[in-house]
């Protein structure tokens, strides 16, 4: 006889997804990730009413992109709060397609950004970057940070997709086009399957971003000056 894993939260039978060290049903699972994402937001300590805001990501972050929208929209239902979407193309190298979708919005006039990245994604994306920080773009690893003009918000970087997968929204695949970045967050996965990863490396992120200056136009890391390699170039007279 097969025994059903009961729910920590509610006590249904169903539990199948580790969330924060629990095991949920999905529902609850859902209301967990819903309230890491209020709780966020909240420390924040931004003003989103009668705000109107950005929620942008590459194309292979589209399934969480609308999630977090429909999620903002939930969570935010007496802000009169005005959301425009912005998708931007990837690219073959991650980097280039964190810094094309960084300059797309330098474009728009709105001064605040929601951003999608998930804890998984950047847990990835350090180990990627760990030959050459200089021109990386972990410093975007915060809940609340800024580059030029623009407040960059992530209630996501804290929760790793795998926690979020109690909505069917999501397929759980995340596909950059970059093989040696998808190389890289395919074996985290499949080597840490209990989730617990996701959380205990934020603080060798910060230490790292500390070290470095940042591009003033696209917000990469550099070690001195003010702008990174490429923006120097797009910048300097003749070009």
């Amino acid at each position: 006889m097969v025994h059903k894993v009961k729910c920590v939260n509610c006590g249904n039978e169903g539990a199948s997804l580790m969330v924060s060290g629990k095991l949920l049903c999905p529902r609850c699972s859902r209301n967990e990730v819903l309230h890491r994402v209020r709780k966020n937001m909240s420390k924040t300590g931004i003003n989103l009413r009668k705000q109107s805001i950005i929620i942008a990501y590459p194309e292979f972050y589209k399934e969480v992109g609308e999630l977090l929208s429909s999620m903002m929209t939930k969570l935010c239902l007496q802000c009169d709060l005005n959301i425009k979407n912005i998708i931007t193309e990837n690219y073959n190298r991650i980097n280039l397609t964190i810094r094309s979708l960084i300059l797309r919005l330098n474009q728009e006039e709105e001064k605040i950004v929601v951003l999608p990245f998930t804890a998984d994604f950047f847990e990835a994306y350090l180990i990627y970057s760990s030959s050459e920080l200089e021109n990386s773009y972990l410093s975007l690893f915060s809940l609340v940070n800024r580059v030029g003009d623009k407040l960059f918000l992530l209630p996501l970087y804290n929760t790793p997709l795998t926690e979020m997968m109690g909505f069917s929204e999501l397929t759980g695949e995340l596909k950059t086009g970059d093989e040696v970045f998808d190389a890289i967050f395919l074996w985290l996965h499949d080597s840490f399957k209990d989730n617990e990863v996701f959380h205990t490396f934020p603080p060798s992120i910060q230490v790292i971003s500390s070290r470095f200056s940042r591009c003033k136009m696209c917000g990469a890391l550099i070690k001195d000056g003010e702008y990174c390699k490429l923006c120097s170039k797009e910048i300097s007279p003749g070009h």
